[in-house]
């Protein structure tokens, strides 16, 4: 019998019959249960058009070549094989069951879960308006951080991401036999979902999820690779901040070796997940130092994608291996675009080199005062693309300047264009560069200084770099204190380096190595002409081919020509350049208190008609603000979502955590109303701390928070 999905009769290990090789009432058993199959699908086929059109829309017609759904006519089971090759060797119920109750027995309720812990008094420690109002709260929870080791599973599952579809058996046991409250389904196999609509009633799973703050998601047919699946599955996983990456559980549904590498990867990587979430304190201060600049007139960068050239662009970071590598720039100088980032700019000049522009992205005045350091008349000579929201002061020490607008920010949706808005930009000074010169059209891009990483805990910077010796002794102690604690021993875990070798690596550094990782790729996409090479010799970047100074000589020699690289600084700091409009400025400026007020009303009201008294109240709670601020919020207003998706996530992350780590239900419930409360009053306090930020006279000489750092009272 052939259907849209095979459908054939098999003994229990799985051999196929014919079917005039079967009893009368066998061929009636296997016709009846082909007959029920089909009919699940067309139901199928019906829930996916109300309930998830793009999948129904790609299935409704789809033609499998590779998958066949196999039924017993011996006993109730049913196995698929795919090309040929049997995935549960006719046991596919069974198999399902199994590993059902082994995902119970692994995490039965009061068993211990260790995951990223909860966040402490003091962690919180930034001096200004939401980070305060995060710790205060944190401050009244009755979790004793000397003896928390973990988190105690509740009697439910706040997050269960299956790693496969297979049959669908096992996920349709899981939900309809515990208390799943949110769920992420993941088949890169197409044809294996497609096998899944004759065998699971998906209207039954989904309707699982139907209360307020359940939810379900589904990512199918991305490519089963590390570099594919991990990115995809994370942008998925932030649906759930803050249950993710707190007690985000992996069923991996046949053991896949691959999805069991990405599971543990996302489980390694969850600290360097907050970093990604931003917060209010910095996105306003990262907007109070843009509105300086466009007052200043600074001018933008040109648009993405029109400096098209084959010139090599150099990109220098500070990492160590940049004093070994740095004749390799100087042997080729004036054929190629020379880029400093960060820090790397001191190593550049300190070795008699100059850049042809400087990137900037950091807003903390630190930065300045870092930059300030360094030789003024040298500085003077060079140009500076930076973010917007630098700190302001840092204009005036270069020579031309021009700003551009990081995408993942609330002033690229406010004040810039897409056009002249970077993705991909962050989180250090290198990923910056790179996405700039990527993005403005330059094809061909060598990583100097770029490690991402240190081989020996005393030398992980450029012997020339600030970090290792400055002029100014009150910055140099003041960097060499904190390098001291940031990349010791019990701070740092190694990651693989060029030609196979050991790199130590930060939680930041780390993170800017998968940033730029992920860029490369990206890129790769949009502009497969683009090259990127790695002539750094530190932490290995996939997607950039590790060159030789030879291999990079021969290269920077064949495509370098002064007078294209004069044509192309000429289109990046043309005098034409624009500047942002004013009034532009004020009207956004307006609209952004208006919907903070919104913000506040929404959320007072959604806190106010939920019981928080307990670990499923918050859990539901959390599943159901991260899906509005990620589902409707990011697609209809981006800027806005990025100035107060930290707050809230952090505060989600506070609330979550700590309910989760408690035992006493008592204790629960007081904490969460005391959270609650702070939560709403931090809320409706924002309107008016954004108003006394940005209406001022914006002047370089009297507003006080240019010359203060994060870490510095407001």
């Amino acid at each position: 019998m052939k259907l849209s999905m095979r459908l054939v009769a098999c003994q229990p290990r799985g051999h196929v019959l014919e079917f005039e090789k079967m009893t009368v009432v066998e061929i009636f058993v296997v016709q009846n249960k082909a007959i029920e199959f089909v009919q699940r699908r067309e139901a199928n086929l019906r829930f996916f058009q109300k309930a998830y059109p793009s999948i129904y829309s790609y299935f409704a017609n789809y033609k499998p070549t590779k998958a066949e759904v196999v039924i017993s006519n011996v006993e109730d089971e049913v196995d698929l094989q795919l090309d040929g090759r049997s995935l549960y060797e006719g046991q596919g119920k069974s198999r399902a069951h199994q590993g059902v109750e082994l995902f119970k027995s692994t995490f039965r309720e009061g068993s211990f879960l260790p995951s990223l812990p909860p966040p402490w008094p003091g962690d919180y420690y930034h001096p200004r308006f939401a980070h305060q109002a995060v710790d205060a709260i944190i401050s009244q929870s009755p979790l004793d951080r000397s003896s928390f080791t973990g988190y105690k599973m509740p009697n439910f599952f706040p997050l269960v991401v299956f790693q496969g579809v297979g049959l669908g058996y096992q996920i349709e046991e899981l939900v309809t036999t515990s208390e799943v409250e949110n769920a992420l389904i993941i088949e890169p196999e197409l044809e294996i979902f497609a096998a899944s609509l004759l065998t699971v009633d998906w209207a039954r799973v989904a309707s699982k999820f139907q209360k307020n703050g359940r939810s379900l998601r589904f990512l199918i047919g991305v490519e089963k690779t590390e570099e594919a699946l991990w990115p995809a599955l994370v942008k998925h996983l932030v649906h759930f901040t803050p249950i993710f990456p707190v007690m985000n559980l992996f069923l991996n549904e046949r053991g896949d070796r691959t999805m069991t590498t990405v599971a543990e990867r996302i489980n390694r990587e969850a600290l360097a997940t907050l970093t990604t979430w931003g917060h209010y304190d910095d996105e306003v201060r990262q907007l109070n130092n843009a509105l300086h600049a466009f007052h200043e007139k600074v001018r933008t960068i040109p648009s993405k994608g029109s400096v098209i050239s084959e010139t090599p662009t150099l990109i220098v970071g500070s990492g160590p291996s940049l004093d070994d590598r740095i004749d390799d720039i100087k042997s080729v100088r004036d054929r190629v675009i020379l880029v400093s980032a960060g820090t790397g700019l001191r190593a550049l000049i300190e070795n008699d080199i100059y850049p042809d522009f400087h990137v900037e992205l950091e807003s903390d005045f630190l930065n300045y005062r870092v930059i300030s350091s360094y030789d003024h008349e040298k500085l003077k000579s060079i140009k500076i693309i930076a973010a917007s929201q630098i700190c302001p002061l840092i204009w005036g020490l270069f020579g031309d300047q021009r700003l551009y607008f990081k995408s993942e920010s609330p002033i690229a949706s406010l004040f810039g264009s897409p056009e002249k808005s970077i993705s991909g930009g962050a989180p250090t000074c290198t990923n910056a560069a790179t996405a700039i010169c990527s993005q403005l059209g330059l094809r061909n891009i060598f990583l100097f200084g770029t490690d991402f990483g240190f081989k020996e805990h005393d030398k992980h910077h450029s012997q020339r770099s600030v970090y290792m010796e400055s002029k100014d002794d009150a910055i140099g102690n003041e960097l060499k204190e904190g390098a001291s604690k940031a990349f010791s021993k019990a701070r740092t875990f190694t990651v693989r380096g060029v030609n196979d070798s050991i790199v130590h690596t930060t939680p930041i550094y780390f993170t800017a190595k998968r940033a730029v990782e992920v860029l490369i790729q990206s890129t790769r996409v949009s502009s497969p002409e683009t090259r990127f090479f790695n002539c750094a010799d530190g932490a290995d970047i996939e997607g950039a081919t590790w060159l030789t100074t030879s291999q990079f000589k021969e290269s920077a020699l064949e495509y370098g020509d002064p007078s294209e690289k004069s044509r192309v600084l000429n289109l990046i700091f043309s005098p034409d350049a624009e500047t942002v409009s004013l009034n532009e400025m004020q009207e956004g400026l307006d609209h952004t208190e208006e919907k903070l007020q919104l913000l506040a009303l929404k959320l007072r009201n959604l806190l106010k008609s939920r019981r928080i008294r307990g670990k499923k109240d918050i859990t539901r709670l959390c599943s159901e603000i991260s899906r509005y601020l990620e589902g409707q919020l990011l697609p209809e207003d981006p800027g806005f979502y990025y100035m107060i998706r930290g707050t809230v996530r952090h505060f989600l992350y506070a609330g979550f955590s700590h309910a989760i780590a408690l035992t006493n239900e008592q204790d629960i419930a007081t904490y969460l109303k005391r959270w609650e409360e702070a939560f709403i009053s931090c809320l409706s306090a924002l309107p008016q701390h954004f108003r006394s930020v940005t209406r001022k006279q914006y002047s370089l000489d009297s507003d006080p928070w240019i010359r203060q750092s994060i870490n510095d009272p407001e």
